[in-house]
């Protein structure tokens, strides 16, 4: 949307047709809220306590629960689903809500702009899985990306992670094991299993409990 040399990207970017209250709303508060290139930056992280990035938000319940409670973080959310972003949006305003941004695009794009050690912390919740072999490049954790990640964290900053799908689950732990900037602390079954009671239970993860399915938290700390 806002960049030129876009990178291929996998998953949907468009639902249905966005409605004209939408697109009226989407004019007079896009600016506002919608992050572009040059912005990113210039974010100081002494704005606020802390600063939250949520990647893949879906319809941003997540956010708006975390922003609500913590009126003096900012959050960042990256979402390249347009519809998901206009929902976002649409909950934003409606909530009078003031921290939280939106980029409305691959994360992948941004991600090197950001300042170095600007986030105490980064949420990756049920991102696809790309289950069949021959798409495993299409998956988000990748050893580059984590590289990036690595950057823009803080010292004993922490990265969250969640799945339901079991293919997922081993990914992450054979990408991040072989790592040694990135410490799992809360290892071993039981603790995989345990979602943190601030974190809003997305439409994924809800999908995933209605039909019986384990959803695996992992934390991680940058050493």
């Amino acid at each position: 949307m806002f960049l030129k040399n876009q990178k291929k990207f996998y998953g949907r970017r468009k639902g249905r047709r966005i409605s004209s209250v939408n697109l009226k709303l989407l004019e007079d508060h896009r600016n506002k809220f919608y992050l572009h290139e040059d912005q990113i930056c210039k974010l100081e992280s002494h704005e606020y306590n802390k600063n939250i990035l949520e990647i893949g938000f879906g319809n941003g319940d997540n956010l708006i629960n975390m922003s609500v409670n913590k009126p003096n973080y900012l959050f960042i959310g990256c979402d390249a689903y347009y519809n998901g972003c206009v929902k976002l949006l649409k909950k934003i305003v409606n909530k009078n809500i003031k921290n939280i941004k939106i980029w409305p695009d691959d994360i992948h794009l941004i991600i090197k702009k950001f300042k170095k050690n600007f986030f105490d912390l980064i949420l990756i919740l049920q991102p696809d899985p790309w289950p069949k072999r021959k798409h495993e490049k299409r998956r988000l954790i990748q050893q580059k990306f984590l590289d990036d990640l690595n950057q823009i964290l803080k010292y004993e900053g922490k990265l969250i992670i969640s799945t339901d799908h079991n293919v997922m689950k081993s990914w992450v732990l054979e990408h991040l094991h072989i790592r040694n900037d990135f410490l799992w602390i809360k290892n071993g079954y039981y603790y995989t299993n345990l979602k943190p009671k601030w974190i809003f239970n997305t439409k994924y993860s809800n999908k995933a409990l209605e039909n019986n399915k384990v959803v695996n938290w992992f934390f991680f700390k940058k050493k």
